[in-house]
């Protein structure tokens, strides 16, 4: 073997020394001696409320591929005077959720990309959601369902992965989000979210096959934001169960 071989053969082992290394340090930090997190949450939704008639929707076949679960609950809640409340949530165990990136599934996204263009009305980014044994922060969006609508929709939403909170901390810019093209804002919101996701796990040390849910439910929106907000607060304490795992107890 000449010295050039040799050299070629050297390099190849450091190269494939290397590639070991980085995938095994990065299965690794998620699975060896893994993060133990205090406070782990669970959703869980009423499909009856007093007061409130309830329709559910069903979701198309070919949605429930793309969302790879049947453990779906969608619907639309409506009480005596009128208030209306949509209503999504999807709970995916840890062997179904390697098949679904959740956080791509969010308004951002799925309404971005039916046509909703998002826009600023004051609305905060985020409201954090008493749900009795623990406080939970949602974000907060609000969209014109269509261009040629003026129908506005103020929605929140949650997801958990591994039962802990993903907080979308890059918040989106909605007035020039407006300005853009449907794919264009969707291709933005999922950069975004692939980021914070992926700085997310790495920071903290939350693996994505984990557990999972997505919960969301909005309201129309006429005029000031404040009350639109105030009665979806009021709806989530009804609808939404939290039940919190600490040190192996449950909580609810």
């Amino acid at each position: 073997m000449t010295k050039i071989d040799q050299r070629r053969l050297f390099q190849a082992a450091i190269l494939t020394a290397l590639f070991v290394a980085t995938v095994f340090g990065a299965w690794a930090w998620y699975h060896v001696a893994p993060k133990r997190f205090a406070v782990s949450y669970t959703f869980k939704a009423a499909d009856r409320i007093q007061g409130y008639e309830f329709k559910p929707q069903p979701i198309g076949e070919e949605a429930v591929q793309t969302l790879a679960t049947t453990n779906l609950f969608n619907g639309e809640f409506r009480d005596r005077t009128g208030d209306r409340f949509t209503v999504f949530m999807g709970t995916w165990d840890a062997e179904r959720s390697k098949e679904l990136a959740v956080v791509a599934h969010t308004p951002d996204i799925c309404w971005v990309g039916a046509g909703a263009v998002p826009v600023s009305v004051g609305q905060p980014d985020q409201v954090v959601l008493d749900l009795g044994p623990a406080k939970v922060p949602f974000a907060v969006r609000v969209f014109q369902m269509s261009p040629t609508s003026r129908q506005l929709e103020l929605t929140v939403w949650c997801t958990l992965i591994s039962g802990q909170v993903f907080a979308e901390e890059d918040r989106f810019e909605p007035n020039e989000a407006s300005k853009r093209s449907v794919a264009s804002r969707q291709a933005a919101a999922s950069r975004r979210l692939g980021k914070m996701h992926l700085i997310r796990a790495i920071r903290e040390r939350v693996p994505g096959d984990g557990s999972k849910q997505f919960v969301r439910f909005s309201t129309s929106l006429d005029g000031d934001w404040k009350p639109a907000l105030e009665r979806v607060e009021r709806f989530a304490q009804r609808w939404l169960q939290l039940e919190v795992t600490r040190d192996g107890a449950d909580v609810r």
